[in-house]
């Protein structure tokens, strides 16, 4: 049987969603394959190991972030995961500190099969305007786009608002670059409401990226692979209950819908799959990522974003749509978790080198 560690939390805007992802990953990793190992981040930083305890009752109690469940603070150390005995790490940390490099960069030092996308790969997802600068050079379609600093707004959001309104008519939406979770995202419909965005926005992350307005139906697609081998679900849509797809919408209001089976053409759900899975191997994901995309009412299939640790909660679509793939919740992260062991035994690279063959 092997050890899974489960790193929930971080130090970001998504740490409460982490906890019930985490939630969800425990609850239905396959426990005659797998035991588990309990790890917390916390906002401040601090790392929290836990006694973990089978049962709906510790499932519940994790997703608050006052629990009361017994647990213990540690220092993290690089060879800490082979003092617990742990054999696989499994990332469900969504957005800054988990989903951006960071995280996959101490795992990498530790030595420790991780579940999920590389350092590179991560990084490069999370920075939205890096992300679509690589799409486009390799032929993908994404929203036009512009991007500032935080220093540019905060010195001369003037000059940032005309630079704006030269290229864009409204509606426009403004986003943090670095942030999952529709953190901080605003759609700006005049002057005013613009220059609010902006500071908002430069809130969250240090580039604030501003894209045109598609119009168009939201879809998603699940990709699962390797580095050479990339399979991907079928097509689900999204129906916000807000004007856009904001947080309040994904987590709080329970309103808004999964269509798992949306009334789009044949040909545009095979278009669709084909440019999710070039797009995964373009950037180097590895494991999982969830992509994202608008299909306009020509049927053309602008890429949204790609996230590295999509949701894994009772509505994500991640889960959702591979089940709807006949692949369970246990199989699908039982794949997950082989595909992490496979990288760690399949990319071992020479280290030494004195020249020549």
């Amino acid at each position: 049987m092997k050890n899974v560690c489960v790193i929930f939390g971080g130090a970001s805007t998504e740490h409460e969603v982490s906890r019930v992802s985490a939630s969800f990953v425990m609850k239905n990793l396959d426990k005659k394959k797998y035991s588990v190992t309990v790890m917390e981040m916390t906002k401040n930083r601090e790392y929290l190991l836990y006694e973990y305890r089978e049962g709906e009752t510790f499932f519940e109690e994790i997703v608050k972030v006052d629990n009361n469940l017994p647990r213990k603070r540690i220092i993290p150390d690089i060879s800490m995961f082979e003092r617990m005995g742990v054999d696989v790490v499994f990332p469900v940390i969504h957005g800054t500190m988990g989903e951006d490099g960071k995280l996959q960069g101490f795992l990498e030092l530790c030595d420790i099969p991780y579940v999920g996308c590389d350092v590179l790969s991560s990084a490069v997802c999370m920075d939205k305007v890096l992300c679509k600068d690589i799409l486009l050079k390799n032929g993908i379609a994404v929203a036009d786009y512009l991007w500032f600093t935080c220093d540019e707004i905060g010195k001369d959001i003037g000059n940032v608002v005309k630079a704006v309104e030269s290229k864009f008519v409204y509606p426009i939406f403004v986003k943090p670059s670095e942030c999952g979770s529709s953190v901080g995202i605003t759609k700006a419909k005049d002057t005013e409401s613009l220059k609010k965005a902006l500071v908002f926005a430069a809130r969250f992350s240090r580039k604030v990226l501003v894209e045109e307005f598609v119009e168009g139906l939201e879809l998603e697609v699940a990709v699962l692979g390797s580095y050479d081998k990339v399979s991907s679900s079928g097509v689900g849509q999204i129906i916000s209950s807000n004007e856009f797809y904001d947080y309040n919408a994904k987590y709080v209001d329970g309103k808004s819908l999964t269509v798992l089976n949306p009334d789009i053409p044949e040909w545009s759900e095979r278009e669709i799959r084909k440019i999710a899975e070039k797009a995964f191997s373009v950037i180097g994901c590895y494991g999982l990522a969830r992509v994202d995309f608008f299909l306009t009412k020509g049927k053309k299939a602008v890429l949204n974003e790609i996230n590295t640790i999509p949701g894994f909660t009772s509505i994500s679509m991640y889960p959702m749509l591979w089940g709807q793939a006949d692949i369970s919740y246990d199989k699908l992260l039982t794949k997950l978790i082989t595909l992490a062991q496979d990288r760690k035994k399949r990319y071992k690279f020479q280290t030494d080198y004195k020249g020549g063959e």
